[in-house]
């Protein structure tokens, strides 16, 4: 995390500095997005001898873990409430324009692979409000030293290729409170090409932190990942050992090449009474190959706190065992939440202060933000608790916990008006009568 006293400029040099001092946080970055896409550290395994069997058996288990984490976390969408309608009106159209569903996956993709994510905010051709996730690699926010720890800045540089001459150029972008400035990379200077002014009022990007230490899901078990990588490689490369193996033939020194080819030809093989035929083979434990897959299997869904999913106690399990046996994500997740919360009130404090601007004086803190995980439900169970309980809760909780996208206002008043025609149907009735 890089620091700087609120009163000190951020000259060229000190950006290159900056920069500089981040490109190892931009190459452990850069290897656990690797780690994502199934490019793991078997793949650069090599062997002196190169007419040995060299497998390279990537098993995707960063992807795994992080799309699991991620679909519990966001897989249903996050949700917006407010009292103020007006507010939520507007709130709801900016949603809508951005894809937030999208766009909150992608930050939580990224928090899950590189341990943060950020996004920012601008103002588009159209006048109207965005936000973007950025590749975490190639970005780093700026604090100030003091105890509150305000961002500053936010740098963002990237590397264009002429596709003509083949020519690589670096620019930088810097974000302060009040403006954007943005630099071209001249050898070991940065040359200011254009400054522009924002109205956010501040540095206008949202950090998504997957926890405290900003590690991602899959990173402390990676060497596990490698482990299991090398050794089903090493398995692979065994079968391969047995297919070409060496014929020893022993008694049998007058065999020359035309015998052995005629052997290939007609797969028959004649040994004499003092002689013997068997393939050269390397033993192999397969039992304890497997023992060693499985309790690495096993350390890598316990120790990153992710479930095996496919487990086929998954599929007979119910009700509160299910929770038990996700109470380890759960409890992970919770950590996400509240750290991605707080990116999204972020987010929409720069709304705010844009829709300000528009004389709509709105506060960001009356929009309340609902997250739900993305969990298989019992129906019938859900539905025997409530009609249990019923006579304890009203009509419209009883709705809004029904396992079912509900409008739970429009559907209460529905039933009034049906209460309303049937109590009608039934007077005129007894007035027949």
């Amino acid at each position: 995390m890089f620091r700087l006293n609120h009163n000190s400029p951020l000259t060229p040099q000190m950006i290159v500095n900056y920069i500089r001092a981040h490109q190892p946080e931009e190459a452990r970055e850069q290897i656990l997005q690797d780690y994502y896409k199934g490019n793991t550290k078997i793949k650069q395994r090599q062997y002196a001898d190169a007419s040995k069997p060299c497998n390279r058996v990537a098993n995707p288990y960063a992807t795994h873990l992080t799309d699991t984490a991620v679909g519990y976390f966001v897989g249903k969408p996050i949700t917006y409430t407010g009292n103020d309608d007006n507010l939520m009106e507007q709130i709801n159209q900016i949603v809508r324009y951005n894809d937030d569903a999208a766009e909150n996956s992608t930050l939580a993709k990224y928090a899950s692979i590189c341990g943060v994510a950020y996004e920012l905010l601008y103002i588009d051709n159209d006048g109207l409000i965005r936000y973007k996730a950025l590749e975490p690699s190639h970005c780093f926010p700026i604090f100030c030293s003091d105890l509150e720890g305000e961002m500053l800045y936010f740098v963002r540089y990237w590397t264009d290729t002429d596709i003509i001459t083949n020519v690589d150029t670096t620019f930088v972008q810097v974000y302060s409170s009040s403006e954007i400035a943005t630099y071209r990379q001249d050898e070991s200077a940065l040359i200011l090409i254009d400054r522009q002014n924002h109205n956010f009022g501040m540095v206008p990007v949202a950090i998504y932190q997957n926890n405290d230490e900003q590690i991602g899901d899959f990173e402390l078990v990676m060497p596990l990942i490698d482990a299991y990588d090398a050794v089903q490689s090493d398995s692979v490369d065994a079968m391969d050992y047995f297919a070409d193996s060496y014929l020893l033939l022993s008694g049998m020194m007058g065999t020359d090449s035309d015998d052995i080819q005629q052997m290939r030809s007609n797969r028959v093989l004649l040994v004499d009474s003092e002689g013997d035929a068997k393939f050269l083979t390397k033993e192999a434990n397969d039992a304890e190959q497997e023992n060693l897959k499985t309790r690495l299997v096993n350390d890598i869904y316990q120790l990153s706190g992710i479930p095996n999913l496919t487990d086929d106690g998954f599929a007979t399990t119910s009700g509160i065992a299910l929770r038990y046996r996700l109470l380890g994500l759960e409890t992970k997740t919770s950590a996400k939440e509240t750290l991605f919360r707080r990116g999204l009130q972020k987010r929409f404090e720069l709304i705010c202060s844009i829709l300000r601007l528009m004389g709509q004086d709105f506060d960001y803190r009356d929009i309340q933000i609902i997250f739900t995980r993305n969990l298989p439900v019992d129906s019938s169970e859900v539905i025997n608790i409530i009609n249990g309980a019923g006579h304890l809760l009203s009509k419209e909780t009883q709705l809004a916990l029904l396992p079912y996208d509900i409008d739970v206002a429009a559907e209460i008043e529905k039933k009034a008006k049906e209460d309303e025609a049937d109590y009608d149907n039934y007077s005129e009735l007894k007035h027949n009568e």
